[in-house]
C-alpha cells in the first residue's frame, strides 16, 4: 500500500516562518554591513581624507610614498608620529585629512605602532612595490583644496620656481635619466618644478632607460623621481641629503 503523508498546515507555517525569519536575519547583516563600509579615500575641505575602521586599536597611522612609508623607505625606522589617524569620538573610525598634490600614491594603515600594516578594505584599486601590494589613491588635477608639496616623505617647504621669463633666458639643459625596464611611468620632481609629480615626465627608451631633458636656472635644487607612483631618489647621484622623514633627497647642482 503507498503512503502519503501530508504536512499540515500548522507545520507549513512553521516552516515558513522560519525561512522568513533566517532570510531577515540575512538581509538585515548584509544591510550593517553596507552601513559599517566607509567610503574610500575622497575629496574634502583641505585635503584628502582617508578613513579606515578599527575599534580595537590603540593607535593608527597612515604611511605611504607620499611620506617614506611612515620612515621607513631607504632602511629607515617607522616612526609613530609621522602621519598618526585620530579617532575623537571614540566610535573606532580612524581618520586624517592630506593635502597631497595630484598624483598617484600607495599607502597602507599601521596599526598599534606596526603591529600590522593594513591595505584599505574600503578600496579596490591596488599597486605593488617590490612585489608587496599596498592600497592605490589617484590624487586627479583640479582638486579644490590648496595641495602642498611632498617629498616622497612628507610635507616639504619649497621656493616656487622662477618665473617663466628668467627660465627661457637663464634656464640650463639638464638630462635626468632613471633606469626601470619594468616601469610603467616615470617623473622628475624637485625644487625647480615646486615638487609638481607630474609636471616633468620621463619618456622610456628601448634599453628600459627613462629619460627627460628639463630646463633649469643655475642653483642648487633637492630632487626624486616618481616611479609608478613611488618616490625614489636618484641611485645615480650620490649627493643627497637627509629628509625628515628617514629618507633622501637627491641634491641637483646646476652652473
Amino acid at each position: 500500500m503507498r503512503v502519503i503523508r501530508c504536512t499540515t498546515p500548522k507545520a507549513v507555517l512553521a516552516v515558513t516562518l522560519l525561512a522568513a525569519a533566517c532570510a531577515l536575519s540575512s538581509c538585515a547583516g548584509v544591510l550593517n554591513a553596507i552601513e559599517d563600509r566607509l567610503p574610500p579615500p575622497h575629496e574634502v575641505a583641505g585635503g584628502m581624507l582617508f578613513s579606515y575602521s578599527s575599534p580595537s586599536a590603540r593607535q593608527v597611522t597612515l604611511a605611504g610614498s607620499f611620506n617614506n612609508w611612515g620612515g621607513t623607505q631607504g632602511g629607515g625606522r617607522y616612526d609613530a608620529g609621522i602621519d598618526p589617524m585620530s579617532d575623537p569620538d571614540g566610535d573606532g573610525v580612524w581618520t586624517i585629512v592630506l593635502p597631497l598634490p595630484p598624483g598617484r600614491y600607495q599607502y597602507k594603515f599601521v596599526i598599534d605602532g606596526g603591529v600590522r600594516w593594513e591595505q584599505d578594505p574600503n578600496n579596490a584599486d591596488r599597486a605593488s612595490e617590490g612585489g608587496i601590494e599596498n592600497s592605490l589613491i589617484i590624487v586627479p588635477q583640479g582638486v579644490r583644496y590648496a595641495a602642498e608639496a611632498v617629498t616622497g616623505t612628507g610635507i616639504s617647504g619649497t621656493t616656487a620656481p622662477p618665473p617663466a621669463e628668467a627660465v627661457s633666458t637663464e634656464a640650463v639643459p639638464v638630462t635626468f635619466e632613471f633606469t626601470a625596464p619594468d616601469a610603467g611611468e616615470v617623473f622628475v620632481a624637485g625644487a625647480f618644478n615646486a615638487w609638481d609629480p607630474v609636471a616633468n615626465p620621463l619618456t622610456k627608451g628601448e634599453d628600459g632607460v627613462f629619460r627627460a631633458t628639463v630646463g633649469i636656472p643655475p642653483g642648487s635644487y633637492e630632487y626624486k623621481f616618481v616611479v609608478d607612483g613611488t618616490w625614489m631618489e636618484d641611485p645615480a647621484n650620490p649627493d643627497s641629503v637627509s629628509d625628515p622623514y628617514g629618507g633622501k633627497n637627491s641634491v641637483l647642482t646646476v652652473k
